[in-house]
């Protein structure tokens, strides 16, 4: 068998986990959970503790309900805000305290239903109070009443309507090209990303540095092309592989060196599709294959793709996207 023949085979040798967990303790029905604590129901949570229903937020304590969030305390229902405490529905919120309703809200506290402010306080709906006429109003809203909670989005809609949206939120970054980054430097193109450095093309990922084409993987350098892939080192082409180094077109792997095409294999080193090689015969081997990739143009993702339809699908639709990735600089 060919090496894609025999790669495939492997990924079907075992049944898949459904979960991925690492560093995590007491995470029960959470995937993705990384370096997290009493988490539940979350779907990509990092750094965080007692979060719940979260899905993709980062460093965030004692929080629900919150989507692309990072550096949030006691907040619930909350998307793409960052460094925000007791806020609830709030939505590119920054440095926000006690605010509800709220979005593209920066440095503002004690704001309820308001769009767009800068370092404001007792505002709602953008109206400036005094303590005591926020106060007073506040207490006559009934947020336990669907009805009138459906209203205040309503209004909250009808005030953004009006008042300019801001097309980038990106928060302490530099030299950065993408949408809500935070605290990143000399990126491009990347999307819902923390803490990464000299990154391109990056999708939901955190603390990399010197990475393209990742999606959903953290505090990985040199890495080109991996999805779900943590703490890996000069790796191309993995999936769930984690602590890996030297390694490319692994699977389900940990703590790998060295390896190439092996799935489902932890503590391994000079490894090719399962079968150990010494490192002579191990760098001639790589080097005949990565040749044979490259000339049927499958040295990239698709060499996943174990179905036949599938794999002339993909092709298709992206074939021209890929011819234009550049290589990996370091092999």
């Amino acid at each position: 068998m060919t090496f894609i023949e025999s790669f495939r085979h492997l990924l079907r040798t075992k049944p898949r986990y459904n979960l991925k967990q690492v560093g995590a303790e007491n995470c029960d029905y959470a995937d993705t959970a990384v370096k997290s604590k009493n988490c539940y129901y979350c779907f990509g949570i990092f750094y965080s503790e007692d979060v719940y229903y979260a899905r993709y937020s980062r460093k965030c304590v004692s929080c629900s309900g919150l989507t692309f969030c990072v550096g949030c305390e006691w907040c619930s229902e909350c998307v793409d805000c960052a460094n925000c405490y007791m806020a609830d529905e709030c939505q590119d919120c920054q440095n926000c305290r006690e605010c509800q309703f709220c979005k593209d809200c920066f440095g503002s506290t004690s704001c309820f239903g308001c769009v767009g402010l800068y370092q404001k306080q007792y505002r709602m709906f953008n109206e400036q109070l005094t303590r005591e006429e926020y106060e007073k109003r506040m207490a006559s809203v009934d947020l336990t009443s669907a009805k009138q909670r459906a209203l205040i989005r309503e209004r909250v809609e009808a005030l953004r309507a009006k008042a300019p949206n801001l097309a980038v939120h990106q928060m302490s970054c530099e030299d950065c090209v993408g949408n809500h980054l935070t605290e990143c430097k000399n990126c491009y193109r990347c999307h819902d990303n923390f803490a990464l450095e000299d990154c391109f093309f990056c999708i939901e990922t955190n603390g990399n540095k010197s990475c393209c084409d990742l999606t959903v993987c953290f505090e990985s350098e040199l890495c080109y092309q991996c999805i779900h892939s943590p703490l890996n080192y000069n790796c191309n082409y993995c999936f769930h592989c984690d602590y890996c180094s030297e390694s490319e077109f692994c699977a389900f792997g940990k703590n790998l060196k060295n390896c190439f095409g092996c799935v489902y294999m932890q503590n391994k080193e000079y490894h090719i599709l399962n079968k150990p090689y010494s490192p002579e015969e191990y760098a001639k081997e790589v080097q005949r294959i990565k040749a044979e990739l490259q000339a049927a143009g499958q040295y990239n993702l698709l060499t996943y793709f174990a179905s036949d339809y599938e794999q002339k699908r993909i092709a298709t639709e992206t074939d021209s996207v890929i011819q234009t990735l550049p290589p990996p600089s370091h092999l």
